[in-house]
């Protein structure tokens, strides 16, 4: 499959999946959602592969949601809000039968922090930093609200969502939010060591350990209820104008 939004590669019994919108630091578009679904979907068919490896060509996990078009970028968090579609990039996550590893390698932020969380193990290099900031942008992390108390406590996910704040990858270990950090050299080495731990465990225990854990992960009908609220909102407007006119939002409350 020719994709223009990432690089897919399948060797052994992996796929590695990377973004791949350099010139956007692998900002995440309609367009590269909808590949993303695609690519998921080629490496949960094919047999040979056990594993899935999401990270960021470039030196970039991804900065998060491409709002240089509000439009599309509205549309592309509806449509992985949308469970009953099929399109959603997060249920493909949650459901594909093979472990997925994201291997983050620099900024992961706004919608690539929760591109991350949807994996089900995270390694990330030590210059990598985590930021849920959609509220900066006048809009909710709708994921981050699912699933991060979940990981790291109410008083935490709260705290990170709400403030905004990024923390770099050696927080991140110690609250409980990825694996492991490992020097970016041997970024693709820890994946490796960690998939060769998983090798040993029988492949459909492994699958069913999975859903089993997976299977309190909800909310998606009051996250895509709020969400649908708040883009309407004038500070969603003013969020994004601050945004591409790069000077700090004035919001309203409204």
């Amino acid at each position: 499959m020719d994709f223009q939004t990432l690089l897919y590669e399948a060797k052994n019994d992996f796929a590695v999946i990377s973004l791949n919108r350099p010139k956007r630091k692998n900002a995440i578009s309609l367009e590269l959602t909808t590949e993303l679904g695609q690519a998921i979907d080629l490496a949960v068919a094919d047999k040979n592969l056990r594993f899935v490896i999401i990270t960021g060509a470039g030196g970039m996990f991804s900065s998060g949601a491409d709002f240089s078009d509000p439009v599309k970028a509205i549309t592309m968090i509806r449509q992985e809000m949308d469970v009953a579609s099929g399109n959603s990039v997060a249920l493909k996550l949650i459901e594909c039968p093979k472990p997925v590893i994201a291997a983050v390698n620099g900024y992961a932020l706004g919608h690539g922090a929760e591109l991350a969380l949807m994996c089900d193990l995270i390694i990330a290099a030590e210059e990598a930093e985590f930021g849920f900031i959609g509220p900066i942008r006048g809009v909710t992390c709708p994921y981050a609200m699912i699933r991060l108390a979940d990981e790291l406590g109410r008083a935490k996910a709260k705290e990170l969502v709400m403030t905004c704040e990024r923390i770099p990858a050696r927080e991140a270990l110690r609250i409980g939010l990825v694996n492991q950090v490992v020097p970016l050299k041997d970024l693709m080495a820890a994946v490796e060591v960690m998939m060769d731990k998983i090798r040993k465990a029988a492949p459909l225990a492994v699958r069913f350990t999975k859903e089993a854990i997976n299977r309190g992960l909800g909310g998606y009908e009051f996250s895509a209820a709020k969400f649908e609220e708040i883009i309407t909102s004038k500070d969603a407007f003013e969020g994004a104008m601050a945004f591409l006119e790069k000077r700090s939002a004035k919001w309203s409350g409204e």
